[in-house]
């Protein structure tokens, strides 16, 4: 039996949770709601402070309506993360590959301490795309799961999954009954500072860029991953399907973003499939702000 499950997404300036029940054998939408933190949330705070921005702004929220949620998963922003793409020894077992991808973090990132990451990986050579032994690395500093694991216990509930916000938003491609295995799709998450395009062939990424947050024009940096993938006689015509996800996205913005990759763009609403009581569908975040709530109901919907 299916029990109620929270999606919550951090960014720096707000917290959007979502809550997903089951009534009569059909999933629906008991909660959407978003918050302003009271300051910047950012991975470089102490444990107690990154506790203390969760926990107010999670109180703005339960206030209003208290979560029927025992579990809660989280999806965080590419800035919480170290991301990039190396080669990698096929022939190394799971541990010893980490153990590689922990010491390509010292030379990548001498600031950081490599022993002090959880590493999540995805090599790109399982689509037909890409035959080169290369890997997507995702690494995240063990002191930010241990601050969401301990506002988790404070507020008892299990801590199912961290994901990355663009992956966590990702759940709607695999949810897509329409797709094919070796179909080519294209998603663009649209963050304030870092937004990020990735390329999957089926349910399997081959390619990842986080967008350098400091370009003057996006579309610059936009065509530059176009550009890489054309190196990977891939083009934006090869996509079957392109889907948008992103904060407060205006419809100029959108319509630019059409322009430049073409009518197949689609902008995801990720409570299309999911029933909702009248005092959701009046609800503006659900009517109007409903593709910022991608990444919140995505990992909301992990466990469905």
């Amino acid at each position: 039996m299916f029990k109620n499950h929270a999606g919550i997404n951090l960014t720096e300036t707000k917290l959007q949770l979502v809550e997903i029940g089951a009534k009569e054998d059909s999933f629906c939408l008991e909660t959407i709601d978003q918050t302003i933190h009271h300051e910047n949330l950012t991975p470089t705070l102490s444990e107690d402070k990154i506790i203390s921005i969760i926990q107010e702004s999670f109180n703005k929220i339960n206030r209003k309506k208290k979560l029927a949620s025992d579990s809660i998963s989280f999806a965080l922003p590419n800035n919480f993360f170290k991301i990039f793409e190396i080669p990698y020894d096929d022939s190394l077992v799971k541990k010893d590959l980490h153990e590689h991808f922990r010491w390509e973090i010292s030379i990548l990132f001498p600031e950081s301490n490599k022993d002090n990451y959880y590493i999540q990986h995805i090599q790109v050579d399982k689509s037909t795309v890409r035959s080169e032994k290369n890997a997507i690395v995702f690494a995240i500093d063990k002191n930010l799961i241990t601050s969401i694991n301990k506002f988790c216990i404070q507020n008892k509930f299990e801590l199912k999954y961290i994901d990355n916000v663009h992956l966590a938003s990702n759940a709607f491609l695999f949810l897509d009954k329409t797709r094919t295995n070796n179909e080519l799709a294209l998603s663009i998450y649209i963050d304030s500072k870092y937004s990020s395009i990735s390329a999957m062939e089926g349910v399997n990424p081959f390619y990842f860029k986080v967008l350098n947050p400091i370009a003057v024009n996006i579309f610059d940096d936009l065509s530059a991953a176009v550009n890489k993938m054309n190196e990977l006689n891939i083009s934006v015509k090869d996509f079957k399907k392109i889907f948008l996800y992103g904060q407060d996205l205006t419809n100029d913005f959108e319509n630019k973003l059409r322009v430049f990759f073409g009518p197949l763009l689609k902008k995801i609403n990720p409570f299309e499939h999911l029933t909702a009581g009248e005092n959701i569908i009046n609800n503006p975040l659900y009517k109007i702000k409903f593709n910022s709530f991608a990444a919140a109901a995505g990992i909301a919907i992990r466990i469905v």
